[in-house]
């Protein structure tokens, strides 16, 4: 369980990647799993960030639902939910350094995407929501990263931006709620990560309500650098420390 100086930086990533959510509806987990995978084993780490994920994303959901657009991520939806009961087996049989160093990498590439800013070409096809849905459900569900995937989908598709967080609050509901009944009966759901988790909720909510604070007020491109910042610097303390221990 977290304790001391571990649970004082473990708030500090959670108000960080709330905060980070809050405002963008994706993130938390890019944010939240290098620091925690300091201090707790791969498994524990993708359970809790998905649990804080989720009680957040009803936060999200709640107020921007009037502008969600079902029909749009219906494709997404789909693909996403078929991969659940993949990622979590993949979460249950794989080897932990082999997960950390996965997560790592993956964190790495997807903020390499965002710092880009580029858009997949495939993804203005809404016959691709399907593939989108179905790569990013395996991430999260199995390395709790992999919203950018899901978010290049409904970029490309030029959706508001209340819609943009409506279509990707709702589609990542949807998986977590489906992911967490396989968690449950595979075991992968312990009381240390609901111990810890509830313990980490103060700041969960303390970053939501700031990202309410400054969502329509931030300079949008000077926050989402310090966001890739953050992201890409948190990979990469993850891919050292790993590297150092083998």
């Amino acid at each position: 369980m977290l304790s001391g100086l571990e649970l004082i930086i473990a708030l500090v990533a959670v108000f960080i990647g709330s905060t980070v959510m809050g405002t963008v509806s994706f993130g938390l987990a890019l944010v939240v799993a290098p620091v925690l995978i300091l201090f707790l084993d791969p498994q524990s780490v993708v359970i809790i960030a998905n649990f804080l994920i989720v009680i957040l994303l009803v936060f999200v959901f709640i107020k921007v639902r009037s502008h969600l657009k079902l029909k749009e991520i219906r494709g997404l939806i789909i693909g996403g939910l078929c991969a659940v009961p993949i990622g979590v087996l993949a979460l249950n049989i794989t080897d932990p350094a082999v997960l950390r160093i996965s997560i790592g990498l993956l964190i790495l590439a997807l903020g390499g995407l965002l710092l880009s800013n580029a858009e997949i070409g495939i993804a203005r096809s809404k016959h691709s929501g399907i593939i989108f849905g179905f790569l990013a459900s395996l991430c999260i569900t199995s390395l709790s990263i992999g919203g950018p995937l899901a978010a290049a989908y409904v970029i490309a598709q030029k959706q508001s931006s209340n819609t943009m967080r409506a279509s990707l609050s709702f589609f990542f509901l949807v998986t977590y709620v489906f992911a967490f009944f396989f968690y449950f009966i595979t075991g992968l759901v312990t009381t240390e990560s609901l111990v810890n988790t509830g313990l980490l909720t103060p700041a969960l909510i303390a970053g939501f309500l700031v990202a309410n604070l400054i969502v329509n007020k931030v300079n949008e491109t000077a926050f989402r650098y310090v966001a890739i910042g953050l992201i890409i610097s948190g990979g990469l303390v993850l891919l050292v420390r790993e590297i150092i221990v083998l």
